[in-house]
């Protein structure tokens, strides 16, 4: 049909098995431009880059009012998409976000406005007055002594270092349906690494006795580590196939967490890690006002549109509704990833043709679609996506702060490498 006033009589409809009639219906697409508040919020789907490709597509094909879409009848529309995909969506969006995050640093300047110390250095005080020097162990023997600093030199960490990336690059040499030989030889190669581990562990505990060995928490990540790959040999290579008690894929887990070893070598991986722990220490609070955004859109979905009929044809189904408190969590997490948020946003409405459920008690053919559906999305997208979120953004951002400082400038990541170089100096922390 080619035109509106071709859209008549009726068509032969096939649904389970049974063949009915059903009179053809003139429809607009689900997002359009007739009006400016459809066009605006077109565009803002646009910009959540959310099925923004039929969109384009859809435009491209309309030919006029009142007529069909003709395939590629207008492809100079496409520039239009683009430039404002590139203007909006990666650029003022993304001087929304850094809005965000520079408003997030300023007030946390606000607590040290009144003090003449920056908020680097009162957080250098602070961290100044809260840690406490650590002990060193240094054996006294002369044989012990020369086995500590064998394994506490610079050149034995660097060879360890080499040999876990070594080893991660082993683990990524296995393949599906790989010959028989290959897997031996791989095999074998795991058995050398857990060697050389276990004699990394036979060292160091001749250096530093059990006691201070295990008062390091990387040398205890470190000897778990090294025992569950013996027990992985041990199920893989010795004891017979089918007599395992426990899966072997369970222990297997013990090879790709000698990469964990890592993290304890190295000031950058440390320092790395040590913004990752930063950050987490603001999560709760994040998390908090984000459950609670969650909570009161869960309570209101629920009110608005749990009556709605599951329809399997529609966004609206079994696995995605807003009958039950947890389902309407769901949906709401589904959509702050922008996981088709505007489909369900358009099903949830009076234009999708949303039915109500039987047991809502609602009257025959009422639509259970609700108006309030388009500000209930658009505000939970916007105050979720662009405000919450990013606030894990300006978190991150804030404790990387020192990333753009002069590094002769002192911050908090260096102390934690005070703490251990005067720790050299001052084995016994007097």
């Amino acid at each position: 049909m080619t035109n509106k006033d071709d859209c008549r009589g009726f068509f032969l409809k096939i649904d389970d098995d049974h063949i009915y009639k059903e009179a053809r219906e003139w429809s607009n697409s689900k997002f359009h431009f007739d009006n400016v508040p459809q066009a605006l919020l077109t565009l803002f789907t646009v910009a959540t880059f959310e099925g923004w490709p039929s969109l384009l597509h859809t435009a491209i094909d309309s030919k006029g009012e009142g007529e069909g879409p003709v395939y590629n009848y207008r492809p100079f529309v496409a520039p239009f998409f683009i430039i404002f995909i590139i203007v909006i969506a990666f650029f003022m969006v993304n001087i929304f976000v850094g809005f965000v995050i520079v408003t997030f640093q300023n007030e946390g300047e606000q607590e040290y406005r009144n003090c003449e110390l920056d908020k680097n250095q009162r957080k250098c005080i602070e961290f100044a007055l809260k840690a406490k020097p650590i002990k060193r162990y240094i054996p006294v023997k002369k044989s012990q002594l020369k086995v500590w600093w064998f394994v506490t030199s610079p050149p034995f960490e660097y060879a360890i270092f080499s040999l876990i990336m070594i080893n991660t690059v082993v683990l990524a040499m296995k393949y599906h349906n790989q010959p028989d030989s290959y897997s031996k030889a791989l095999d074998y190669l795991n058995i050398v690494f857990t060697a050389i581990f276990g004699l990394e562990f036979i060292l160091k505990m001749a250096a530093f006795h059990v006691k201070n060995y295990f008062s390091d928490p990387s040398n205890c990540c470190d000897f778990i580590i090294v025992v569950g790959s013996v027990i992985d040999i041990i199920y893989t290579d010795i004891i017979a196939p089918g007599t395992n008690v426990i899966s072997i894929n369970f222990f297997r887990l013990f090879r790709v967490m000698r990469l964990v070893k890592i993290l304890s070598r190295g000031e950058g991986i440390r320092t790395l890690l040590w913004t990752f722990i930063k950050s987490f220490q603001a999560l709760p609070y994040v998390a908090l006002l984000i459950a609670m955004l969650f909570f009161i859109y869960a309570v209101i979905g629920m009110q608005m549109f749990g009556k709605i009929a599951l329809d399997e044809g529609t966004s609206i189904n079994y696995n995605n509704n807003f009958q039950t408190f947890f389902n309407s969590l769901l949906v709401l997490f589904r959509s702050a990833t922008g996981e088709a948020w505007q489909e369900i946003m358009y099903d949830s409405g009076p234009s999708g043709g949303a039915k109500c459920d039987s047991r809502s008690r609602s009257k025959k053919d009422e639509s259970c679609g609700s108006y309030f559906a388009i500000p209930y999305f658009l505000s939970f997208y916007i105050l979720c996506s662009f405000l919450i979120i990013n606030l894990f953004v300006a978190v991150i951002m804030d404790n990387f702060d020192y990333l753009t400082r002069d590094w002769s400038i002192l911050g908090p990541h260096h102390l934690d490498e005070f703490v251990r170089l005067w720790s050299e100096y001052d084995p016994e922390a007097k």
